[in-house]
Formats: structure tokens, sequence, C-alpha cells
């Protein structure tokens, strides 16, 4: 019965084309799962190549991370440290600026005492006539010198800067004690000094040492 149904005029062919197309088929499969395994291995690789790429990537990126921030750190440090730095040389430069102070008083003392050892006691006290110059300085400059004051030099020959500059404090202290009780309050230590500063034109400085003073006496005197 059933050779009967599958044979007959035509079947041989029909049989022989069903083979054929799913030789076909399978063959087309095959063909299509090759190359899907062909492009999905090599899309695998790539994607592999592509993840460590972005693994490798990353631990460098952590590491400029943590570069950057060390980086960071030492040069918050290094500012913190010239903050400090720069503190340290402006009180330097106080010190240094005081030291220099005491040192051109002392020079200034030791130049008084040292023309008062060769001069004597006897012509310091000697009034001393000298004609005023064609342009006599303003001694009023000096803190602690009024119109009064500069009255007394002139008297004793100190018409400049220079000539006061040279006069021992001790000459100074004399001409005042001379003059009377009104005029002993008055304190000529510093006088000579900014007479010095006066004299070479260094205004700035002579300022800045009036501002150090108190009434034309240093601090604590």
């Amino acid at each position: 019965m059933f050779e009967n149904t599958f044979q007959g005029p035509g079947t041989g062919t029909y049989v022989d084309h069903t083979i054929e197309i799913l030789l076909m088929l399978l063959v087309a499969f095959l063909l299509g799962l090759l190359l899907g395994y062909i492009l999905w291995y090599k899309w695998h690789k790539l994607y592999q190549e592509l993840n460590a790429e972005h693994i490798r990537l990353k631990g460098v990126h952590l590491e400029l991370e943590k570069e950057h921030a060390s980086l960071r750190y030492q040069l918050e440090e290094s500012e913190k440290d010239n903050a400090n730095l720069r503190r340290k040389v402006m009180s330097l430069e106080g010190d240094v600026a005081g030291l220099r102070f005491r040192l051109d008083k002392c020079e200034s003392d030791l130049a008084g005492s040292l023309a008062a050892s060769t001069s004597g006691k006897m012509a310091m006290a000697a009034p001393i006539f000298v004609a005023p110059p064609p342009n006599p300085d303003d001694l009023k400059v000096v803190e602690g010198i009024g119109p009064k004051i500069e009255e007394l030099c002139n008297g004793i020959g100190i018409w400049t800067f220079a000539a006061l500059a040279e006069t021992p404090v001790d000459r100074l202290r004399e001409m005042l004690d001379a003059a009377g009780p009104n005029f002993r309050i008055a304190e000529p230590e510093t006088w000579p000094r900014q007479a010095e500063l006066a004299a070479a034109g260094k205004w700035d400085e002579l300022k800045e040492y009036q501002d150090f003073l108190t009434a034309g006496r240093n601090p604590g005197a």
C-alpha cells in the first residue's frame, strides 16, 4: 500500500529534489554556523583584547590618580613651608634692622667717646664760634630739636647736619645744661645719628629711625 503511494510517475525525481533541497539547506546552515562561529570568535577575541586594554588603562588611571594626589599633597606642604620661611625671613629682616640700628648707635657712641677723649673736657666746654655757612641746614628736622635748641646749636657753631653729626653727645648735654633748667630735660643722644642720616640724604632711613624713637629718645631711655 505504501509502496504504491510513494511509487508512481515522477516519484523518484521528487525525492531527489527534496534531498537536494535538504542538503542545500544543511550546507547553508553549516556555512552560516561556521560563519557565525568565525565572526563570534573574531569579535569575542576583540572583546577580550579591548577588555584587557580597558583593565590595563584603568590600572594606569588609578596609578596616575595616586601620583596626582601625592603631588598635590607635596605642593600643599611646599606652600606651607614657603609661608613659614617667608615669615622667618621677615622676622630675620626685622632683627637685622634692629641690629643695624644698634651697630650704628655703638659706632656713633664710640666716635663720640673718641672725640671726647681726644679733645678733653676743657676743649668741649669752650664755646666755638663758627660763622654761619651760606646755606645752613634746618636743624629742626632732627626730632628733639626745636627753634630754641637750634639757636643754642648755632651759638656753639653747629649750623649743618654734618657738624651736628660730628658733635659728641656730651658736648650737646653741656650746651643744654649751660642754657638752663628748661633745656636740661632734652635728651640729645640720638641727634648725631639723625643728623648723620640727614646729611647723607637718607630721608627714608631717617623717617624709619624717627618712627622708632619716642620724642627723639630711644624707647626705654
